[in-house]
């Protein structure tokens, strides 16, 4: 029997429906065992809420024992490089003096007028020197301390079991100082429960942990002892 091109593009056309019928049962079967699989087992537990605590950094800097060695440290050698600048500066001011008791174009006032140029080239370049030495220095001296208290704050919010703890300020705003209420004016942090106010703690581990190293005692320590709390907390 012969069969009609008209029968076989009937039954092409059949077979291209059935196929794509089974393809799209099968594709549904296939995406619906992935969703399935994939929801299961992945519920994510929702974050722990945040506890937020306070540090005024200033009053920290202020109370840290470290800070004001280091501070007096620091200003020492300021001003015993001051003082050797001081030598050449009273040189040439001799020197000056000297100077003008000449006669202008004389061999000895020669001599003093390069004397006088070798000076003024010492002094600028060590004024120069001393400004680079004295900056890296500070740079590095405020780094080291601020690693330290940074370190510091984050074992007190561990041991308190904070998750942030936000710079304030306790500067009080009065009308004795203008600039005070701008400043206030100009914090992120409007209001703060004190409870969770952790500068004290900070100040008093810092130095406490600064003296059980041999820590030397400022010049001048401040009157104001920052208030234990019962349990000191851990520390690598």
């Amino acid at each position: 029997m012969v069969v009609s091109s008209r029968a076989v593009a009937a039954v092409s056309l059949g077979l291209i429906g059935v196929m794509t019928l089974t393809s799209a049962l099968f594709g549904q079967q296939s995406d619906g065992a992935v969703r399935k699989t994939t929801t299961q087992g992945t519920t994510v537990a929702p974050p722990a809420p945040a506890t937020f605590g306070t540090i005024d950094m200033t009053a920290v800097f202020k109370g840290y024992d470290k800070v004001k060695v280091s501070g007096q440290e620091f200003q020492a050698a300021v001003m015993a490089k001051k003082k050797d600048l001081m030598g050449i500066m009273q040189q040439m001011q001799q020197e000056s003096e000297s100077l003008a008791k000449m006669a202008p174009g004389s061999s000895d006032a020669k001599k003093i007028e390069d004397k006088l140029t070798q000076l003024k080239a010492s002094n600028e370049a060590g004024r120069e020197q001393a400004e680079r030495e004295f900056s890296l220095r500070e740079a590095e001296m405020l780094a080291t301390l601020y690693k330290e208290i940074q370190t510091m704050v984050a074992r007190v919010a561990v041991h308190r079991h904070m998750t942030y703890v936000l710079r304030v300020s306790n500067d009080p705003v009065t009308g004795s100082d203008p600039n005070s209420a701008m400043r206030a004016i100009e914090r992120s942090v409007v209001y703060a429960e004190a409870t969770n106010d952790i500068t004290k703690d900070v100040v008093q581990y810092l130095n406490a942990e600064y003296k059980s190293k041999g820590g030397v005692a400022p010049k001048a320590t401040s009157s104001v002892t920052p208030s234990p709390t019962s349990v000191k907390p851990a520390g690598n």
